[in-house]
């Protein structure tokens, strides 16, 4: 069995592969030839061990994600061969799990944006918050992008730093709403636990991935935010019944559709205001191995 760095993933797992091998992922998925189990938490004397299983059919690959706690450098991604049994690779997840956070919302955002010019904002200044803004830049072709964080010297940093990277402009504001005027696109990677923005925040058209809570102490959306908008996508229905308190609260549950959904639709979604809500799911890490261990020519 293989071990594989933080360094191998960076080195072998480009945004637009993981982007890819997402899309596959959840069309196998849809199709019914692939699957996994909602994220498990057993109680630890501290902390909780989480699992994340997941299976990709068509490669015959399935493992799951597992850690301790909330330490994201402790996070790994074990891969077996479904067919022999034989373990893979043990793969440290923290890049990994950037690239994924990034290259889901691209990816879904690309299904339920269309046409025209859009413009992004980025809220929050983390990690992950890098990873949105890489995500979207691999998926439309954007030159500027706005940020706001709770933290200013942050936000400052994060635009310093993706600027240079990325070679576009990204615009610091003081205040959500600020940062959110004229917004198409919106992805929102924090850990807060009340609501950063609300539906007057936003315009008559936009996309927004609230990708920051998985657990019911956080929320990063009002309510009016999910009940004015037109269609509402999580990974999966139960799942988000267990862990999103934005979803528990909404008033209407009527309008809101799983992932595998949306890859069963035959023309394109024509809602105006448009959320998706992420939860994560062990497919997706294995659809993330797959494609960094096909580069690394190991499948």
């Amino acid at each position: 069995m293989l071990f594989i760095t933080e360094r191998d993933v960076d080195m072998h797992l480009p945004m637009k592969d993981a982007i890819s091998a997402l899309e596959e992922a959840f069309q196998d998925y849809a199709d019914g030839m692939s699957s996994y189990s909602s994220r498990g938490r057993l109680k630890l004397s501290k902390g909780a061990l989480v699992t994340m299983p997941g299976y990709l059919h068509k490669y015959n690959l399935a493992g799951l994600k597992t850690y301790v706690g909330s330490q994201k450098k402790h996070r790994h991604v074990l891969i077996f061969n479904s067919k022999s049994g034989e373990p893979i690779a043990l793969i440290e997840s923290s890049r990994m799990g950037q690239i994924k956070t990034g290259a889901l919302p691209a990816m879904v955002t690309k299904r339920l944006v269309h046409g025209g010019s859009h413009s992004l904002c980025i809220i929050g200044s983390g990690l992950q918050a890098r990873g949105q803004l890489e995500g979207m830049l691999a998926a439309f072709p954007l030159d500027s992008a706005n940020v706001y964080s709770r933290t200013p010297a942050n936000a400052m940093k994060f635009a310093v730093e993706m600027s240079s990277k990325f070679g576009i402009d990204i615009k610091v504001h003081d205040t959500a709403s600020s940062a959110l005027k004229g917004c198409t696109i919106i992805s929102s990677a924090t850990s807060s636990v009340e609501p950063i923005f609300s539906g007057r925040d936003l315009g008559e058209t936009y996309h927004a991935n609230l990708i920051g809570a998985n657990v019911p102490s956080r929320r990063e959306a009002a309510s009016d935010v999910l009940d004015q908008s037109g269609l509402v996508v999580v990974e999966d229905m139960a799942q988000a019944l267990e862990e999103s308190t934005e979803i528990m609260e909404m008033n209407d549950r009527s309008k809101c559709i799983e992932l595998r959904d949306l890859f069963k639709f035959t023309s394109p979604v024509k809602e105006q205001k448009t959320i998706f809500k992420s939860m994560g799911v062990g497919l997706e890490d294995i659809a993330m191995s797959y494609a960094l261990l096909r580069n690394m020519k190991i499948l």
